[in-house]
């Protein structure tokens, strides 16, 4: 397994930085880069690696200047310190886990039992947690908990500004899957180490492919190749529970399933979609998506079924059968009327075919990040999802919460989503309406 170094300018906000400054910054990303390859190796420890960016900083007068000195001085640059190390550690046992034959997927509830297993005991056949104990031997009064997601694809932490290079590791640990948003189980899904990920798009020209003679001319297609970068979103919420009620573990998973890994993933598919990129938010891959053009095909009377096998029809034949849709997200009252939906003799149609397909490998799921009406089909292995960071669980007090024996349960992570433009044409995202208008006979 080829190991890279990771580049430190991850870690901080290079946008506001001046060109000298980002250069003062690129020698200790240098430095850097080769000392964490060597502390994936097993050569160096967390301690030595440390001391080898401290030696870069005071090698280089331009740390001496007052904006500099005072950075490294302060409190956001421990910070930033504190975040690389939590970083390099989980990068590091998943590369020790993955060097062993990979991860045996666990549930929330062993990895919550893991997570507190220092404040666990068992009283009357069951396991009782003392959340307080826990939060009051925790670095500021607070528990964390890091809880990794299962994901088809191996996981991706990019080396640095060069998305498709980096370390690649068997998959992580993983949450109840039915926890999971409905898109993550279809779509290409990795984690990243950078705030931001630079993809290379390729956009076809004109030619294509042609039979040729011995010595003829081979035809050339015409094709553009730009880059663009996408930036990561974060999605929280704060949910306070009664000490009492946190007592037993298996209600405390329940309590952590329902409040708060369920609610984010509603949320998260919702930005997936539909998101602005304002206010943190990810910017959703809605509004790129094309609409039905088909103009091959019609339908006598057709139905809300008629409208998914038309497009799917789109999909499959202008890609000359490169995608094959695999998923098409529905609202929930929408997949209810097409189930229910009779003949003139009040016989049920029922166009779903065993697990839930319409046609052959292509799912049928609800969502209610689609709005009534409206549908979104595509081949999702060309959706990309990545996570910088795995749904984190923090445990704490606030304000009056210790004196009403109340905690407060934090659930945040952060991650992006993008469609490449040369694959953009696998989806499909309209309205019932407009396709059957189009395709009526």
């Amino acid at each position: 397994m080829e190991i890279k170094g990771i580049d430190f300018l991850q870690f901080l906000d290079v946008t506001k930085m001046s060109e000298e400054d980002k250069k003062s910054w690129e020698a200790v990303s240098e430095s850097f880069k080769k000392a964490s390859v060597e502390f994936f190796k097993g050569n160096i420890d967390m301690d030595k690696l440390k001391e080898e960016i401290a030696r870069s900083i005071k090698a280089s007068d331009d740390f001496k200047k007052p904006n500099l000195d005072e950075f490294v001085k302060g409190e956001e640059y421990k910070k930033k310190m504190e975040e690389v190390e939590k970083t390099l550690l989980d990068m590091k046992g998943e590369m020790e886990t993955a060097s062993k034959g990979g991860n045996k997927e666990k549930s929330l509830e062993e990895q919550l039992r893991e997570g507190l297993k220092d404040c666990i005991k068992i009283k009357d056949g069951v396991e009782k947690v003392n959340l307080r104990k826990a939060c009051e031997e925790s670095p500021a009064r607070r528990k964390k908990i890091t809880l990794s997601i299962s994901q088809k694809a191996g996981t991706i932490i990019s080396g640095g500004v060069a998305p498709h290079t980096g370390i690649y590791l068997d998959p992580k640990l993983s949450v109840d899957p039915r926890q999971q948003t409905v898109i993550r189980r279809f779509a290409n899904i990795a984690s990243i180490g950078d705030r931001m990920v630079y993809i290379t798009e390729y956009v076809p020209g004109a030619g294509n492919a042609e039979w040729v003679p011995e010595g003829g001319l081979k035809p050339a297609m015409d094709a553009a190749l730009t880059e663009t970068n996408v930036s990561l979103g974060k999605v929280a919420l704060t949910a306070k529970f009664s000490e009492e009620t946190l007592t037993d573990l298996p209600q405390l998973v329940a309590e952590v399933r329902a409040e708060i890994i369920s609610r984010i993933g509603i949320k998260e598919e919702d930005g997936i979609l539909n998101g602005t990129g304002a206010g943190g938010e990810i910017v959703g891959v809605l509004p790129s998506v094309p609409g039905f053009v088909l103009t091959d095909l019609t339908v006598p009377t057709p139905n809300m079924y008629d409208a998914i096998v038309a497009s799917y029809t789109q999909i499959v034949s202008t890609s000359k059968m490169n995608y094959r849709p695999n998923l098409v997200l529905m609202n929930p009252i929408d997949v209810a009327t097409m189930r229910l939906t009779k003949d003139s003799q009040g016989r049920y149609l029922l166009p779903f075919k065993y697990g839930d397909e319409l046609i052959d490998d292509l799912r049928t799921e609800s969502s209610t990040a689609v709005n009534q009406g409206e549908f979104f089909m595509g081949d999702f292995n060309f959706l990309n999802i990545r996570d910088r960071t795995d749904l984190e669980i923090t445990w704490g007090w606030e304000n009056d919460d210790f004196t009403k024996n109340l905690v407060t349960c934090l659930g945040e992570k952060r991650l992006l989503v993008y469609i490449k433009k040369q694959y953009i044409t696998a989806f499909l995202y309209d309205s019932f309406e407009n396709v059957i208008t189009a395709i009526t006979a």
